[in-house]
């Protein structure tokens, strides 16, 4: 609306008409509007993906300069990249586009956190494993040191047995190392003269009580000494086994097992 002056003094308002719209014309707020709010949401959601995958990243390489960089990316992305995904935008389809990123993005956060979770995973196993072997070590130290020895010759026996075709491990140890202290009192040169064995002839020797005749049979070759530790342990095993198949049927164990007195073999 315009104001004009008259001569005469008086004021006259003159209404001006908008210009016509024409038909095929646009207004470009009404146009460019959606279309910044589209590549907005398009690089938003984008920059999301990208800074998460990087935080991701930055968490299991401990760069903290990559942290912070997924970071700043999580509102959106750098201003060249944003260029980059307006054009595309242009020449593609956007939805299919900014889709193939997400789940790209996503496969790589997913990777990155699966890789994440197998190192956490794997040191603490190895600090379970740690603290373990330190338990072992320290209950190991607290025994006396008489069973200490013992418990080393029958270790070192049980090998020389897996090498030649035993199936034993260390899960016996406690079991031989019963049979031992009960024979022999862990004295490798005990020798019983008293028993029916002695007025035979033949007495038990050694750690397992074993006689000359039965340590022959069941000694290995080249571990030939009777009142060796190693050696009386490997043919007093195997004797068990032959016999009774095993530590479970040993008959001093056995009755050990259900409340009574140890039995000899």
């Amino acid at each position: 609306m315009a104001r004009h002056s008259k001569a005469d003094g008086r004021t006259v308002y003159t209404v001006v008409p908008r210009p016509e719209v024409k038909p095929g014309s646009h207004r470009a707020e009404d146009d460019k509007v959606p279309l910044a709010h589209r590549v907005s949401a398009i690089v938003v959601a984008a920059g999301v993906a990208a800074g998460t995958a990087a935080i991701a990243n930055a968490a299991t390489s401990g760069s903290s300069t990559e942290l912070a960089a997924g970071a700043a990316e999580l509102g959106a992305l750098p201003d060249q990249q944003a260029t980059k995904t307006i054009q595309t935008i242009h020449d593609v389809n956007p939805g299919n586009q900014v889709g193939r990123l997400l789940q790209f993005q996503q496969m790589y956060a997913m990777q990155t956190f699966e890789q994440a979770t197998k190192v956490a995973a794997d040191a603490h196993a190895q600090r379970e494993a740690a603290a373990k072997a330190e338990a072992e070590r320290q209950a190991e130290m607290r025994k006396p040191a008489k069973q200490r020895e013992i418990e080393g010759w029958i270790k070192e026996a049980i090998k020389v047995l897996q090498a030649n075709g035993t199936n034993i491990d260390n899960n016996s140890v406690d079991e031989i190392y019963t049979i031992i202290i009960k024979e022999s009192n862990g004295n490798p040169n005990a020798v019983n003269n008293w028993d029916s064995n002695a007025l035979r002839g033949t007495p038990s020797k050694g750690l397992m009580q074993c006689i000359d005749p039965t340590f022959r049979a069941y000694k290995l070759p080249g571990y030939d000494n009777i009142l060796a530790p190693v050696d009386n342990i490997i043919a007093g095993v195997r004797y068990t086994y032959a016999r009774y198949g095993g530590f479970q049927n040993h008959p001093g164990l056995v009755s050990m097992n259900l409340g009574g007195g140890y039995r000899g073999y």
